[in-house]
C-alpha cells in the first residue's frame, strides 16, 4: 500500500476523512495523523510515507513550511495541500513544491477527493514509486532479485524496474561478519527501510546485500551516513557501502556485477582471468549432468560467486546458466540424433530435470520439438 500522511488541525475534517474515504481502493492507507506541522515533520521523518496531505492553516509550524521541510527530504512524494484559502498568494507560494493537487475545504466532496486520490496514484506509478502491496509479495521480489544477480536463475526479470537508477551495495569485512545474527540483520533491514523510501532491498550471501532506488535526494548521501552510523552505534560494526548510478542501457545482472567489482577493488589481469573462465568450462563440460550450482563452480575455482559471475560474463560474453544449457542441449541433440532413447530420458541424463522447461528451450533454440527435429536429423 501506498502510505498517506494527514495534517490537519481540525479533529472533524482529520476523522471524517480518514474513514469515509475508501483509501483501499487506490492501493494506500492512512498510516498517522498529525494535528500540526512539526508533529506531521517529526512523522515523515521516521516512517517516509508516499503521500502528504495536509492542510495550511496549523498551529506552530503551518502547512507551507511544512511542505517546504517535506521537499527538502523527499523530492518526489506526492502533496495534496486541504485549506480553506482561495487566493493567488497562496497558490503562487506553493509552485516551487511542485504540489500534486489543491482542494478548498469550503467546497469539499468525497468525490472530488477521490478524484485527487487517483490522479495521486497514477502520478506515484509514472515515477515508478510502486505500492508495496504487502511483505510477502515484496519477500518474493527479493528473492526473485537475489537468484538472478548471483545467477542462480536465468530470464528476465527487467520488466518494471527500468526506473531504479542508483545502488548501494553493502558489506561487512571479513572478521566482523561473526558478529552479526539474523535479528540483528533484520534490525539493519528496518532501517534501510526507514531512510530511503521506495527501494529494493536485495539480501545477498554472506551477511552482503544491496539497495535499489530512484531517488535523486541530495540529501541521500547524509542518510547513508546516518546508517552506517546508526549501525555502529546499536551492534558495534560498519559496513563498507559503494554507491553506483546505472549506465544507460546497463541491465540490472551488468550493473550489479560492475558495483560488486568496484566495492571489492578485485584487480585479476587478463591472463588470469581467462585461464581461470577457461578451467571453470573444462568443469562444466566434465559435470554438466550433475545439479550444478553457480556455487558449487565458484568454489572449485577459487572466486566469489558475484566476481565469477561478472568475470564469465566478461569472457564469454554469457551469462553463467546460459553457457551450461548449451553445453546440456548440444550433448542432448547429439543423443538424440544418434541413438533411440526417448526424449525424456536423453533430457534428464544431461542434465534437464524439467522436460517441460526443457521442450521450451530445445524450440526456442532450434525452432522445433525435439521429436519434430529429431525426425528432421535422422
Amino acid at each position: 500500500m501506498y502510505k498517506v500522511l494527514f495534517a490537519e488541525d481540525e479533529l472533524l475534517v482529520r476523522l471524517g476523512l480518514q474513514s469515509s474515504i475508501p483509501w483501499s481502493k487506490y492501493e494506500m492507507e492512512v498510516v498517522a495523523l498529525a494535528e500540526n506541522g512539526l508533529e506531521a515533520y517529526k512523522l515523515f521523518e521516521e516512517i517516509h510515507p508516499d503521500i502528504l496531505i495536509t492542510d495550511l492553516r496549523m498551529e506552530g509550524m503551518g502547512g507551507l513550511e511544512l511542505v517546504k521541510r517535506v521537499r527538502e527530504l523527499d523530492k518526489e512524494c506526492a502533496i495534496v495541500v486541504i485549506s480553506c484559502l482561495n487566493d493567488f498568494e497562496t497558490l503562487r507560494k506553493l509552485i516551487p513544491y511542485n504540489i500534486n493537487a489543491y482542494v478548498l475545504k469550503a467546497s469539499i466532496s468525497i468525490d472530488e477527493v477521490c478524484g485527487v486520490l487517483a490522479q495521486t496514484k497514477s502520478y506515484l506509478k509514472s515515477i515508478g514509486r510502486t505500492a508495496k502491496n504487502n511483505k510477502e509479495d515484496s519477500e518474493k521480489l527479493e528473492e526473485k532479485i537475489s537468484k538472478y544477480l548471483m545467477g542462480e536463475v536465468s530470464g528476465n526479470i527487467e520488466e518494471n524496474l527500468d526506473y531504479l537508477e542508483h545502488l548501494l551495495l553493502f558489506s561487512l569485512e571479513d572478521g566482523n561478519k561473526d558478529k552479526i545474527n539474523d535479528l540483528a540483520m533484520e534490525f539493519i533491514y528496518e532501517l534501510v527501510n526507514r531512510q530511503i523510501p521506495g527501494e529494493i532491498l536485495v539480501p545477498l550471501k554472506d551477511k552482503e546485500f544491496c539497495v535499489f532506488y530512484k531517488s535523486t535526494e541530495k540529501n541521500m548521501q547524509e542518510r547513508i551516513k546516518r546508517i552506517n552510523s546508526s549501525i555502529g552505534d546499536f551492534l558495534g560494526v560498519g559496513f563498507k557501502i559503494t554507491h553506483s548510478s546505472r549506465r544507460r542501457e546497463e541491465s540490472l545482472k551488468d550493473w550489479f556485477d560492475r558495483a560488486y567489482v568496484q566495492q571489492y577493488e578485485i584487480n585479476i589481469d587478463e591472463s588470469s582471468g581467462k585461464a581461470l573462465i577457461q578451467k571453470s568450462i573444462e568443469y562444466m563440460q566434465a559435470h554438466y549432468r550433475e545439479a550444478l550450482s553457480l556455487t558449487d563452480i565458484s568454489r572449485t575455482i577459487g572466486l566469489s560467486v558475484s566476481y565469477f559471475s561478472y568475470l564469465f560474463k566478461q569472457e564469454t560474453g554469457k551469462n553463467y546458466i546460459e553457457y551450461l544449457n548449451e553445453i546440456r542441449l548440444l550433448a542432448t541433440m547429439r543423443d538424440l540424433k544418434n541413438t533411440d532413447e526417448k526424449i525424456v530420458v536423453v533430457a534428464q541424463k544431461h542434465g534437464f530435470q524439467n522436460l517441460e522447461y526443457f521442450s521450451r528451450y530445445f524450440k526456442k533454440k532450434t525452432g522445433e520439438s525435439p521429436a519434430r527435429w529429431r525426425k528432421l536429423n535422422r
